[in-house]
């Protein structure tokens, strides 16, 4: 956290040496649409391999939208561009588990993609080449909370015995919910769906990119940088040590200016 507030402090210090006390700002908004190549830090599951058995775990982006409205407030080349924005972050993971021994052979694959809705609070400051046009550099502290997701999973199972093969498959999707600490599946209590969906409400981080403006139309490539833990706790129950996770995305976006004041 103290990371992120260092960017904010250095985003209003920006804003303010670029805002001469006689300065006009230029005001105008638009609707932002793009999309989050989407990824995260946490490793659920490591890879390993013994006599007869192998655990494979891969992690992989998702693409998923970004959309809103952005304001822009200008200033000769420099401007300030804080946005509200549905943006959705997460991850895709697949396991690939083999056993075999004795007369006896599983082959199981698992995926799993994880998808989290969240209001997105950006506040960029932008530099602009030729002011309303040219090349761009921007940077600046998000602010997120979430408000809903997915979490939707396949799994196929092969078993052999003796030369007989058995084949199971399951997929579904469980809704998203948020806490500081996973649901207890041993507590009466509890709700079983929790702990396949869960993460911490709220997001923040930094983010920053290069970008092309022409007239009302401007286009961005930006990379966000999460700093909040999104991974809960464990339960007590499972006495062991709490692991940490953090949103990761690649960013392209347009949006299109359209009040001038």
């Amino acid at each position: 956290m103290k990371t992120l507030f260092s960017a904010l402090g250095l985003t209003a210090g920006l804003a303010l040496a670029a805002t001469p006390a006689r300065a006009q700002a230029s005001i105008s908004f638009g609707p932002r649409l793009g999309g989050n190549l989407a990824t995260a830090t946490f490793n659920s599951l490591e890879s390993l391999s013994a006599s007869g058995f192998t655990l494979d775990y891969h992690k992989s982006p998702i693409v998923a939208p970004q959309v809103g409205m952005v304001v822009n407030m200008q200033w000769g080349n420099w401007a300030f561009q804080p946005a509200l924005l549905f943006s959705q972050k997460g991850v895709k993971q697949t396991v690939t588990v083999e056993f075999s021994g004795s007369g006896y052979s599983m082959h199981e694959d698992i995926s799993i993609v994880s998808r989290i809705n969240y209001l997105e609070l950006p506040l960029n400051v932008v530099y602009t080449s030729g002011g309303d046009h040219g090349f761009q550099l921007f940077a600046g502290p998000y602010l997120a909370v979430g408000v809903g997701g997915k979490a939707t999973y396949t799994d196929h199972n092969t078993t052999t015995f003796n030369g007989v093969s058995e084949n199971y498959s399951e997929n579904g999707a469980v809704g998203y919910t948020f806490a500081n600490k996973f649901d207890d599946p041993n507590s009466p209590n509890s709700n079983s769906n929790s702990i396949f969906a869960t993460a911490r409400r709220f997001d923040a981080g930094i983010a920053g990119g290069v970008g092309y403006r022409l007239g009302p139309v401007q286009a961005q490539l930006g990379y966000s940088l999460g700093l909040v833990n999104a991974q809960p706790d464990y339960p007590d129950s499972y006495q062991m040590p709490n692991e940490t996770g953090y949103h990761r995305s690649l960013q392209l976006t347009a949006t299109y200016f359209l009040a001038h004041k």
